[in-house]
Parts: C-alpha cells; structure tokens; sequence
C-alpha cells in the first residue's frame, strides 16, 4: 500500500457532506444551495473575478460561507482566505464554526501557519485572517508565491473600500487587499449592506454578478421590526431622552428584561437569554451602562439592601404585563434565579469580556454593554431585549444603522414576545433607513440595472468619503423592475388618469402587475408618502419605444430595456401630465414585445445614487 498517495485526499464530496449535516439538523438548506450554485457559475466564469454576496442581517451567513468554503475545496480551490474585522472575539466565533464543521483541510488562524512560505508547499489551505495591517502584511509575504487564492471578505463594507478614492490614494487595508488578490486572484465580498462596495467600486466588483442570500424560512427581519403601516407585533418601547432620565429608562428594561425570561420559562421555552445595550461609540461610556445593569442585580439580590423595597414594587408592577394581572409567579421566578446572571462589558477600556458569553448566553440573565462590537457581525442566539439609544451628529449612514439591527436573526418562536427599546426619534430615522434600504433591495434583485441607493435630507446609503464621485450619479438614478409581455392598447388605457385619483391609478396598476414587474414594496412605499405627505403626487406617463431604427443601443440593451446611463431621462418630466410630481412611473417598451415599469423621483426630497460605471 503506498500510503503518501491517499495524505489529505479526502474527495470532492466536502459540500455534499455540509448539506447533509445542516438537514440532518433540519435546517433548511435551500437558500444556501442557490446562493453557492451561483457564486460558482460566477466563480468559474471568466468575467467573475470580483462580486458581492448579499444578505439580510444575521440571516445565516457563516453558514453560508461554511458551505460555500466546502465547495470551493471540491472545486480544487488550492487557498481560500476569509476575512474578518478587525476583532478577536468576531474572529474566534467565526474560526470555531468553521472547524466544527469537519472542513479539510481544518481552518487555521495566521499564526498557525509554517513561518516560511517555502513550508506552505502545494498543500490546500483555508486561512482566518483579521482585516488588520499587520497580519495582512505578514500574509501576503506568506502566500507570495500562490496563485490560486480566492478570499472570501466576511463584512465586505468594513474597512475593505477604499474611504480615500477620491484622493486618489487607497487606505491601508484596501490596498493591502489588492496587494493580496495580486493578478490572479479573486474576490467574493459578503455583507447585508452592500450599498458601500457598490458605491465605491470596491476591487472593481461587478454588480451585474451580485448574488442574493435569501434568508432562511425562520428569519425575522424588517418587514416583522419595521412593517410599512407602522403596526408592530412586539413589545416596543419608545421614550424621549431627557438629561438624567437614561438610567430610569434602562432600569426600566433590565426590569422587563427579568419578567421576559420568567415569562418565556412558563411558556416552556427554558433556555438562557441575552439583552443587549447599545448607547455610545465611546469606550468610557460604556461603564455607566454596565454600572446601572449591576446596580439593579445587586439590589435584587439583596434584600437587605435601602433600594430593595423600592425596587421590588417596581418590579410587581411590570410582572403585571407579563401574566395576567397575576404578578406573583413572575417576581418569585425572577428573585429566585437572579443570581443566575452573566454581565459581560464588550469592547471597552481596561478588562473587556467575551462576546461569547452572551452570543450563546451562558446564563440564565445574560447581558452585554458595549459599542462596535456589539453593533456587527456578531450573531446573538436567544436574543430577548435590545436598549438602543445610539444616534448621530448629522445625517444617518444607513449602511450602519442596518447593521446595528441586532434584533433581527432566527426568532420565529419568540419573535411577539421581543422587547425593543429607543428614542422615538431614532425609530422614525431607523424606520427609514430600511424603507429605503428595502426599495433599493427590490429594484436590485429584479436584475433589471444598476444598484440605485436613496437618500435624503437626514438620510445616506454610506458615508460620503467612501463614494466614487467619478461614476457615481447622485441626481440621475432611476428604478426598473422585471420584464413583462407589452400591449398597446392595454397598458395604454392603464397609465391614462381618465379621472382617476393617484391612489386609484396605483390601485390599477398594482392588479395589472406581478409583484416582479411593480414589486408589493413600492406600490406600499408610493401609498404611504401619498398619505402622509400632502406634497406628495404621481405622474403616470404614457408608454415609450426604447431602441428605434435609428438608435445607438447594443442589440442586447434593446432587447433588456437596460442600459447604464439610464432611460428615464429628466426631460421626461416635462411630458408628463404631471410635471413637478414627485413620483413618476413610465412603461419603456422594445421592438420584441416587451417592457418594463421605470420609477424616478423628481425634486430634492429623495435623491437615487447610481453607479454608471
């Protein structure tokens, strides 16, 4: 028997073997197949050297990107190297998945790697690395002589584009990115804020290759946190921040908090739960959060204590919103558990604790305080409570605001019972950020063009510096959606007033189309500004050719209805019946018979970014 011969051969069934395990589990695997089937079609393609794969947040990426590591190895990926911010708690959750997985060859971190590159040899090898100056240096040197790389970029839009590209300079960690990629190297970028990477050209990915992860079926994302008629299924609350009225706030959710998890045991779910608070960016801040989270269990936990009697009343009235007027059994749970409490200070001066003692809480009463770290990347299991107050000086950057969402993730079973607390305000500017968000989603999976991003007065898809002001539209951009069979006389009558209020034209449309051709989301978008704005109006165009005899366009333009720069020229308004409304929808139709629904905003209430390039 030669035995050299079978060292490491573990066959190409690495990603069928992953599928297996997840059904064995019974997670639902579909999102995951569709998502890596396309990432490879685009992998092997000669043009898909550099994409994005995106999705919701807390959706089930790492899985994902297990899968999708397993499959890249059956593909004789000779290295694979993901990713991650900057953060040895992201870095060590996301290594130990990997390697429970059974992937091989087993994931390693930079530092245990041979020192000499010679040492590397032929062999495959799947590599964590930190989005850091350093460990990128001493990798490039590493792999100096590998050409088969492919990196996997865990949260694409921190710190990988490129902030200074309109000094036409790189920042550190851009460049040293591309200094990895090399010639020969490709580039699969994940986030669920793709907006940055787009807006940026971020390693020149093509949007026309981006893939979506559809989230699993126990999702519980924004259309649950953020419905578009406002009416939510949760327990929110909502407050105004006074000077000195923060800390009667959080003790206020700390006590709902402890009646939540007493609750969620009488109803059988009896497992430990987490509550999270985010107020600051500012390490130093973060102590006067953990001091009131401390200060609530010590009283609770003392009887002797001045505040007991005080406390203990407080706590008898909330426990009445959790069992019928019948607080007794709730409080009694409550003071007889409190003990069974972690208190964990993330990402903060002096000794931080471990995120991953609250992402799977080790204690009954689990509770984290903290800034960055809290607000990204990490997944939190039996997530039951978020205390949010952290605003900004200026406009939203909905790319972060997006992340910080940590309510969102697998929460079917107890998703009535959450408990989300903010400033009314920041709610209202949350809201938006994610019907914009969504809007933008919508348009870009009809694949009908380029991405287009809204803004408006207090709103921005990402931060400004990061925008390639080169390619980028900030006036101009337009949204088209799915292709549909075109008639004349049909969709003729359908975009004529003929008397017809707005709301009833939008009503027509909405029963003429499919959700693909005028998505679900911007008939709600179009009937709730119509609502809520008296400013607010539309403009139904009659239908255009697009592509004549006489027109430059490729065939393939033509034939798509799509085109970079555009369709929807501003002239346009000027035809309509309407010209100063705010909303305008047209049909573009082409020599073939087909069409396609356009929307454009006119005035300087809500702008579209798009990248022409």
């Amino acid at each position: 028997m030669h035995w050299g011969s079978i060292v490491g051969k573990v066959g190409n069934d690495q990603y069928q073997r992953r599928l297996a395990a997840l059904t064995d589990k019974k997670i639902d695997t579909r999102s995951i197949e569709d998502t890596v089937e396309k990432t490879i079609a685009n992998f092997k393609a000669s043009n898909g050297r550099s994409f994005v794969i995106f999705g919701e947040p807390q959706s089930g990426k790492t899985e994902m990107m297990i899968a999708l590591n397993a499959r890249l190895l059956d593909e004789g990926v000779g290295i694979i190297v993901n990713l991650l911010t900057d953060s040895v708690d992201l870095l060590e959750q996301s290594l130990s998945r990997f390697r429970a997985s059974g992937l091989s060859p087993s994931p390693k971190q930079f530092s245990e790697l041979p020192k000499e590159s010679k040492d590397l040899g032929k062999k495959r090898w799947v590599i964590f690395s930190k989005k850091n100056a350093r460990d990128l240096e001493k990798l490039i040197d590493l792999l100096c002589g590998r050409k088969d790389i492919v990196v996997i970029d865990d949260e694409a839009d921190f710190a990988s584009p490129n902030a200074k590209i309109n000094k036409d300079e790189k920042t550190k960690i851009n460049h040293l990115i591309h200094k990895l990629l090399g010639e020969s190297g490709q580039y699969i970028g994940v986030t669920a804020t793709p907006a940055r990477l787009n807006l940026n050209n971020t390693f020149q990915n093509d949007s026309e290759l981006w893939v979506d992860f559809l989230p699993h079926p126990l999702y519980v994302g924004q259309d649950f946190f953020f419905p578009t008629d406002g009416v939510v299924n949760y327990r929110l609350h909502t407050f105004k921040i006074d000077e000195g009225s923060e800390r009667v706030e959080l003790e206020n959710a700390i006590l709902h908090f402890l009646c939540g998890v007493a609750e969620q045991h009488k109803r059988g779910h009896e497992q430990n739960f987490t509550m999270l608070v985010h107020t600051s960016g500012k390490r130093d801040e973060h102590k006067a959060d953990i001091d009131v989270i401390q200060s609530t269990i010590t009283t609770l936990s003392t009887s002797s204590h001045s505040g007991f009697k005080r406390i203990i009343k407080k706590l008898e009235k909330i426990a009445k919103g959790y069992c019928r007027g019948q607080p007794e059994p709730i409080v009694e749970f409550v003071l007889r558990n409190i003990d069974r409490n972690t208190i964990v200070e993330i990402n903060s001066k002096g000794q931080s604790g471990k995120v991953s003692d609250i992402a799977k809480p080790t204690s009954l009463f689990s509770f984290g305080a903290g800034g960055n770290i809290i607000s990204r990347g990490v997944t939190f299991d039996n997530l039951l409570s978020m205390y949010f107050t952290r605003s900004v000086v200026g406009k939203f950057a909905q790319d972060t605001y997006i992340q910080r969402a940590r309510m969102f993730g697998s929460r079917e079973e107890y998703k009535t019972y959450f408990q989300l607390w903010l400033p009314a305000e920041l709610l209202k500017n949350w809201s938006k950020c994610f019907a914009f968000h969504k809007l933008a989603i919508h348009a870009m999976r009809s694949k009908a063009g380029a991405p287009v991003w809204l803004s408006d007065h207090k709103t921005t898809p990402t931060s400004a510096n990061s925008i390639d002001k080169s390619t980028v539209d900030f006036e101009g951009g337009e949204m088209s959606f799915g292709l549909f069979e075109f008639g004349r006389e049909t969709h003729d009558a359908l975009m004529n007033r003929s008397g017809r209020s707005d709301m009833q034209m939008l009503e027509a449309l909405r029963e003429s189309f499919s959700d693909s051709e005028f998505p679900t989301y911007l008939y709600e978008f179009l009937k709730h500004d119509l609502s809520a704005s008296q400013a607010a109006s539309i403009s139904f165009h009659q239908a255009s050719i697009f592509g004549t005899a006489s027109s430059a366009y490729a065939d393939d333009e033509i034939r798509n209805i799509r085109r970079k720069k555009g369709l929807f020229a501003n002239n346009e308004f000027s035809r309509s019946e309407r010209p100063a409304a705010r909303h305008h929808l047209k049909i573009f139709y082409n020599k073939h018979g087909k069409a396609r629904v356009f929307y454009k905003i006119n005035g300087n209430s809500i702008k579209f970014i798009q990248n022409r390039k």
